[in-house]
């Protein structure tokens, strides 16, 4: 009974840490120091029996492993295989999966909401300030205290979808002031003039539409119109740009499809090995092409293609395709307020993947982090579901 009740203890810690790491997860310092200490109690609780009977993202097992021993396999046969095998374990962190899935339960999920709406705030304010004071051209964006402004962008993304489905699933009048960090981050991600969170936040809202009220798809129109009549000048021309082709950053992606294509004829099994893209594509360039290098090829599935081969494309897609397919049935059976999670998680990962055909994201650590405890948060929620809650 007592190694039972510290395995416990254990695990509460664990919920604890996964919780601060996940609202951290766009501060990386503070984030990776949180996730040491998180493995060191998961180890302990797991000793001590406490994650058995809990569910474990069972669903996403074997698409985690193939993808992540198709990485292995791709860094040791990379085109430098010490450049590659130094990206392995970030493979780790798909461990996240199945601990969101044991830890972030109905008692755990409120506070990761609430810390999520929290960070949100702060980030959204952090772009305004520095907005005005002139980060309000395409050379000079808001990015918050992270590094890039697609990796702010992005996080915002994430979060805000995530808080707006709990609203709107979890139908408490409590959870109304959540909208409010929701608008905020919003209007930053409109103003920081990237168009790959701007595609993610449409496919989220249409995803949220589809799984609440269908009819308010008919809305639609109007929710563009009013963004359309409410924002500067230069968002609205930027969103013109998403489809001019003579538009040079579009050029230059349709050029990188046009070099990763190739890349992959000649590399179809294992790909050119992890973090290699942009050391090997200079020779691949098309003589047209805006750019002479480039950090990565601004697509996720294209991306793991070349680096990693067609086969980890397939463990990829078939991790997707397992997430979304458990997460939609488990919600159709889950009502009350149970079924937050699960919806919050498969619109926030539906809007960052559909970002993700437009910048790639599913390596960019800070979305990553939160991304992955989203899912398997959702997914342990539908299993306890299944279990009767238990």
């Amino acid at each position: 009974m007592a190694e039972g009740r510290r395995g416990e203890r254990a695990a509460t810690v664990a919920a604890a840490l996964l919780t601060a790491a996940t609202i951290t997860s766009c501060r990386l310092a503070l984030a990776n120091f949180i996730l040491l200490a998180l493995l060191v109690a998961a180890w302990i609780a797991w000793r001590r029996g406490a994650f058995v009977g809990r569910p474990l993202a069972r669903p996403l097992a074997w698409p985690i492993v193939a993808f992540a021993s198709l990485s292995l396999l791709a860094a040791v046969t990379s085109l430098d295989p010490l450049v590659s095998l130094s990206q392995v374990p970030r493979l780790l962190v798909f461990a996240l999966v199945p601990l969101a899935a044991a830890l972030i339960d109905l008692v755990w999920w409120p506070r990761l909401v609430i810390g999520l709406a929290l960070m949100t705030t702060v980030l959204a304010c952090w772009g305004f300030v520095q907005y005005a004071d002139g980060a309000n051209t395409l050379e000079h964006r808001i990015q918050g205290p992270l590094s890039h402004y697609m990796t702010y962008s992005g996080w915002l993304t994430v979060a805000v979808l995530a808080l707006l489905a709990h609203v709107v699933f979890a139908g408490r009048r409590a959870d109304l002031a959540l909208l409010i960090p929701v608008v905020a981050g919003f209007v930053a991600i409109l103003l920081s003039f990237t168009r790959n969170a701007w595609v993610g936040l449409g496919v989220g809202v249409l995803v949220l539409a589809a799984l609440w009220r269908r009819r308010l798809l008919l809305a639609y129109p109007a929710l563009a119109l009013l963004v359309w009549l409410a924002f500067p000048r230069a968002v609205l021309d930027r969103v013109v740009s998403i489809v001019d082709l003579r538009q040079p950053a579009n050029y230059d992606r349709l050029c990188m499809v046009s070099s990763g294509l190739q890349m992959v004829r000649d590399y179809p099994w294992t790909g050119v090995g992890l973090d290699m893209v942009s050391r090997v594509y200079p020779l691949y360039r098309r003589d047209d092409a805006p750019r002479w290098r480039v950090p990565h090829l601004h697509n996720n599935p294209l991306q793991i293609a070349v680096e990693r081969g067609l086969p980890a494309l397939a463990a990829y897609l078939w991790l997707l395709g397992s997430f979304f397919v458990t997460g939609w049935r488990g919600l159709r059976a889950m009502d009350g307020r149970a079924r937050a999670p699960a919806a919050a998680a498969l619109v926030a990962v539906a809007g960052i993947t559909a970002a993700g055909l437009f910048e790639y994201n599913f390596w960019d650590a800070e979305i990553q982090y939160l991304t992955l405890v989203l899912m398997g948060a959702g997914l342990g929620a539908v299993a306890r579901a299944g279990r009767g809650g238990a």
